[in-house]
């Protein structure tokens, strides 16, 4: 995983910033606001089989700090983004 990490990391950041799913960074936070949804995405990558898997991981991090559920559609397409990115 450690050799994975900094990509992993990089690759979720981009696309849950470009997302922006509490319209946080629209709203003027900056780059680093969700590090610590990030983080925990990143932290359960390897243990997803699929895209499906990851997007329940995106979508429990961000439940577990925001206390909002996000769309689980609208996340799959986020996680398949993240997935091809990383093992395509």
């Amino acid at each position: 995983m450690s050799y994975l990490k900094p990509l992993a990391t990089k690759v979720v950041t981009k696309h849950i910033n470009i997302w922006d799913p509490m319209q946080l960074i629209e709203m003027g936070a900056p780059p680093d606001e969700y590090e610590e949804e990030v983080e925990k995405v990143v932290n359960t990558i390897l243990e997803n089989e699929d895209e499906i898997q990851l997007a329940e991981s995106i979508v429990e991090s961000f439940k577990y700090t925001f206390g909002r559920e996000l769309d689980f559609n609208k996340t799959l397409i986020i996680a398949k983004n993240i997935w091809k990115e990383l093992y395509e």
